[in-house]
């Protein structure tokens, strides 16, 4: 009898143990959201203040598998749409971000695609830098900085010897081509403003040897050439050490 009581005080805990565990994980799923829609009617996996983050499924119109980061998917996932298309790969704040691989209608037709996506665009096989130094001649390196996404511009910067400088005092025969955009030439910025991308950009010019003291008579002018392209659209420096 007392074996008997025993077993039915153990079968009530178990019982509570799992309607309990029942409430807490219902609980924890109507307080963890998803942000992105079209997936943000239900959701199982990890969860951190409250919203969707670490690996997890969620569904609404659509459905995905995979990781989370503050509600949205990011790093690597499968999201498939209610029409049947298929994406699977990287994501990076809820947009397809990285590599990865589509499946389903791509211009009218049915496709399998594979390669670079950038906010949620497919942009190619291969990752585009966002710029490429061509040539350069008795130019010791070159910065290419990105400043902002406006205005659309491309300015120059000289530096001879490792000294900075806004001007151009040693510079002759400065020659600057671009395929787009209007040169301009004040005291301070020598470049391109309005152009348009990718920039494709050739600069000309003679100056002192860097090892030539500035100013000196004897000092030997050398030729310096430099051919870029820049394709990510912005407001650029590009810093040429001579």
């Amino acid at each position: 009898m007392h074996k008997n009581k025993e077993m039915r005080q153990i079968a009530l805990l178990l019982g509570f143990f799992m309607i309990a565990s029942g409430f807490s994980e219902a609980y924890s799923q109507n307080i963890c959201k998803v942000l992105k829609p079209g997936i943000d009617s239900t959701y199982t996996g990890g969860c951190k203040q409250g919203l969707a983050d670490g690996h997890g499924v969620a569904s609404g119109s659509d459905h995905y598998t995979g990781e989370f980061k503050k509600g949205l998917p990011n790093g690597i996932g499968t999201y498939t749409w209610h029409t049947g298309e298929k994406y699977e790969g990287e994501w990076e704040k809820g947009l397809r971000d990285g590599t990865g691989t589509f499946t389903g209608k791509h211009d009218g037709r049915d496709s399998v695609i594979t390669g670079i996506w950038e906010s949620d665009k497919y942009i190619g096989e291969k990752s585009i830098p966002p710029y490429i130094i061509e040539y350069r001649s008795g130019i010791s390196r070159v910065s290419c900085v990105r400043t902002g996404d406006q205005p659309l511009r491309v300015y120059y910067k000289f530096t001879r010897g490792g000294t900075s400088s806004e001007h151009t005092s040693p510079i002759s025969d400065l020659l600057l081509q671009g395929s787009s955009g209007n040169e301009t030439g004040s005291s301070n910025n020598f470049g391109f403003d309005t152009v348009t991308f990718p920039f494709e950009g050739k600069v000309k010019f003679s100056a002192p040897s860097a090892f030539s003291s500035q100013g000196s008579r004897s000092a030997v002018n050398l030729n310096y050439e430099l051919n870029f392209v820049i394709n990510q659209p912005g407001a650029w420096m590009v810093t040429i050490f001579y």
